[in-house]
């Protein structure tokens, strides 16, 4: 049912208030209700007959008792007839439906649940009954507005008449749209005048975790977790109870056996064969194996634990590719700037080239403008003269000279006159105390 095509539809579903009056037609005294020992004898016989003969019989049959009796009316006769058609339609009814629309709601699937608590009178039916199983047929069909049958010999009233429009109306909404609320709304004032409780009733949709129904009857309402304490004794309780026999069944070498015969006249039960003792490992788990779970759990649904997770990997992923994008482009840019820090060869040499042609034409426009100038100015030196004179060199004024050079500049004789043009002393000059007549200075 979980994979199937029972998830691909939506469900209305529910129950009516006594769905198990059939099953207690035939106790005893009904009319005045159910003495106690009817009542013990009810339930052993039920659990006699769903169950088998558990070893835990009596546990079983003792709770079942236990949560179907009324402790603050314990006596009363006509009480212990009502819980036993709610023990019987709780057990039939009310926990398999319960259980169906957790499980077809828990995946998501539109599912309308409801709880039916209107019946006609009829004189076919006991006057303390309430709604039985299939009393909500004739609203369904709309038997009330047209009258008594052979069928259904009901004395219908106007309220009777008011429910079957709003049955009607929400099983055909329900067929064309899986909404019982849409299209046609609740308005049954075009039969009579008597004004429409469902008007303001909306159905909503029935999940495992608020449980809302609706509660068709002269009052409706919306209500939430059906007999919620029932279903759980049914559906977990009940399970657990059935199989602790068989925790202890192993604790001796003897064990009870079922009889086939219920006939059997002696009674007695074979005790010359049986299981070994339990061990603390093995044998534990061969139970287990053979009871089953103790507990039912419910299946979980996963889907929505799975996409979060999902949802946080792949942001996490992104998250992680942006940063690796980022230092990558960091990483590439870093290198292209030291690649254009650093000129190649055929640039170096290129730049010298450029730089040594500069220097020529700066020197070749230096030389000539330097020329004009010793024109007009007979004291100033060219660096012609200046670059020969540095690179004339005497071997007799090596060990002669000083280790520092003596450096002329020549805005500093602009005050001598009678200065030859190509001497480097101004005239008249002596040349006494110089080292040698052939000794030259390096400029």
């Amino acid at each position: 049912m979980e994979q199937g095509e029972f998830l691909n539809y939506d469900i209305m579903l529910g129950v009516n208030q006594g769905e198990g009056l059939r099953f207690v037609e035939n106790v005893m005294d009904l009319e005045d209700g159910v003495s106690g020992s009817d009542f013990d004898f009810a339930v052993s016989d039920f659990v006699d007959s769903l169950y088998g003969y558990p070893e835990g019989k009596d546990t079983l049959r003792e709770t079942i008792k236990f949560m179907y009796t009324d402790w603050a009316d314990k006596d009363n006769p006509e009480t212990r007839r009502k819980t036993l058609v709610a023990l019987f339609t709780d057990h039939q009814w009310v926990e398999p439906s319960v259980v169906t629309a957790d499980l077809h709601a828990r995946y998501g699937s539109p599912t309308y649940f409801y709880a039916f608590y209107h019946h006609c009178q009829s004189l076919m039916k006991p006057v303390w009954s309430d709604s039985a199983h299939g009393d909500e047929v004739p609203y369904v069909f709309g038997i009330p507005m047209v009258g008594p049958t052979d069928l259904f010999p009901c004395n219908f009233s106007r309220n009777d008449i008011m429910l079957s429009a709003v049955v009607m109306t929400y099983w055909t909404n329900f067929a064309k749209s899986g909404d019982p609320n849409k299209p046609v709304p609740q308005d049954t004032k075009f039969i009579h005048t008597k004004a429409n409780r469902f008007e303001e009733v909306a159905w909503s949709k029935y999940d495992p975790y608020d449980q809302l129904y609706l509660h068709i009857g002269l009052k409706p309402r919306i209500r939430d977790h059906y007999r919620a304490t029932k279903v759980a004794f049914w559906k977990h309780l009940v399970p657990h109870l059935y199989n602790l026999h068989d925790m202890f069944h192993y604790s001796s070498t003897t064990t009870k056996v079922t009889p086939l015969d219920p006939t059997q006249s002696n009674g007695k039960r074979s005790g010359t064969t049986g299981r070994p003792p339990a061990s603390s490992g093995h044998n534990n788990g061969e139970s287990g194996r053979e009871m089953g779970p103790l507990i039912m759990p419910n299946p979980r649904d996963y889907s929505t634990e799975l996409s979060v997770t999902i949802a946080v990997g792949a942001s996490l992923l992104f998250l992680n590719v942006l940063a690796f994008a980022a230092l990558y482009y960091r990483k590439d840019k870093r290198s292209r700037q030291d690649t254009s820090q650093q000129p190649s060869p055929q640039c170096d040499s290129k730049g010298n080239n450029m730089s040594h042609t500069s220097t020529i034409d700066e020197s070749q426009s230096s030389q000539q403008r330097n020329q004009c100038e010793a024109l007009h100015n007979p004291l100033h030196i060219s660096p012609s003269m200046e670059y020969s004179l540095s690179q004339r060199h005497s071997p007799d004024d090596i060990p002669l000279m000083t280790p520092n050079n003596i450096t002329m500049i020549p805005n500093s004789l602009m005050g001598l006159s009678n200065m030859s043009p190509y001497s480097t002393f101004p005239a008249g000059y002596s040349s006494k105390g110089l080292p040698s007549t052939h000794s030259t200075t390096r400029v």
